[in-house]
């Protein structure tokens, strides 16, 4: 794919929000001159890098649509300062300010007999700048479907097509509102893949999904919304930290098994799970801080002497489920994300610039 880097130093700040408020205003059809005020976003700090993929979830409701829209000027925020490369919004002025900024709406009805090419023709023509349609179609991977009809492209097609329109005249800044909805895990990974080669070259992109399995696959710092408010935002690591979401740590064996969480002492509760096959028992050991690898060796050791047999021992970090919950004290079932069947295999860690 032919990504062109966007000439800002990695790890730079692209986007910056500070006290960032939004309401929707709705009209009271009895008094017509009046408004009420209903629910936005509160008070938002956030700060996105150069080359950085943020990672945005919250419960059905909790603003995400509404924080992206308001960075991209669609909303217009009643406080707080939103900055481009550390100049404010008002300052650079609305055009200027908008040609920084690439949406992606969570959804796009692509139908009829149009063409991709002419999609990205008509857009650029109303835009006035941006790269020929068929660089774009490229770079997206859709050079072999530039004028196949609409109605004959698959949901992952459309997708990048709606990453295409998002991408006219190179914006520094991608907003992307569920982009992996309806898509097959093939589709998921070579669409990560790209969102990827795009933070390479200098992009600073923000991903709202209500896939948490998927966000933890590919981004680089986590900002979590509830009710329209900010309850954690960094590296899922300093999420953790901050929310008391520390590593469990799995055993599993034969022979003698710990009676309870008394046998490792004040501070540590124990979840009993079932045993696969070769194991006579499985339990997690929790606390607030991980274990570290003295305290580990004196509960293997502790066992063994007592007649027990370890077959299996294994560091649990928390998923975004986890995290989620510790956020705004509920779960991923009663807040309407979705979380893989395989979400609580061990997080993936991040490799992260020193800026970031």
């Amino acid at each position: 794919m032919n990504i062109q880097s966007t000439g800002m130093e990695r790890g730079a700040a692209r986007l910056s929000l500070s006290g960032v408020t939004f309401r929707y205003r709705y009209r009271n059809w009895r008094q017509p001159l009046k408004t009420r005020l209903g629910a936005g976003i509160h008070d938002v700090d956030l700060e996105v890098n150069s080359g950085s993929i943020l990672g945005l979830i919250g419960p059905n409701g909790s603003g995400k649509t509404t924080l992206l829209h308001t960075i991209a000027g669609l909303n217009i925020h009643e406080k707080g300062d939103v900055k481009f490369s550390g100049q404010d919004r008002e300052i650079l002025g609305w055009t200027n300010a908008q040609r920084h900024i690439g949406l992606m709406p969570e959804r796009v009805n692509w139908s009829g007999s149009s063409t991709p090419r002419e999609i990205l023709a008509r857009i650029q023509t109303m835009r006035g700048e941006g790269d020929s349609p068929e660089n774009l179609l490229k770079t997206v991977g859709l050079s072999n479907r530039i004028n196949t009809p609409l109605d004959n492209m698959s949901q992952g097609m459309r997708q990048r097509l709606s990453l295409a329109c998002a991408l006219l005249g190179s914006p520094e800044i991608l907003l992307l509102d569920e982009p992996l909805n309806g898509l097959d895990p093939v589709a998921q990974a070579a669409f990560r893949r790209l969102l990827r080669e795009l933070a390479d070259a200098g992009t600073a992109i923000i991903v709202s999904s209500h896939n948490l399995h998927e966000m933890e696959l590919f981004v680089d710092s986590l900002a979590i919304l509830h009710r329209g408010q900010m309850v954690a935002y960094g590296t899922l690591d300093e999420v953790d930290r901050a929310l008391g979401c520390s590593p469990s740590l799995l055993i599993a064996g034969n022979g003698w098994c710990p009676p309870s969480s008394d046998s490792f002492g004040a501070g540590v509760s124990m979840e009993i799970m079932e045993p696969k096959p070769g194991e006579k028992w499985r339990f997690t050991l929790h606390r607030n801080i991980a274990f570290n690898s003295n305290e580990k060796h004196k509960i293997l050791t502790s066992i063994e002497n007592a007649g027990g047999e370890i077959c299996h021992l294994q560091t649990m970090f928390p998923s975004l489920e986890d995290v989620l919950a510790a956020a705004t004290g509920e779960s991923a079932e009663t807040v309407g994300l979705e979380v893989g069947n395989d979400a609580m295999l061990p997080i993936k860690k991040w490799e992260v610039g020193e800026d970031e």
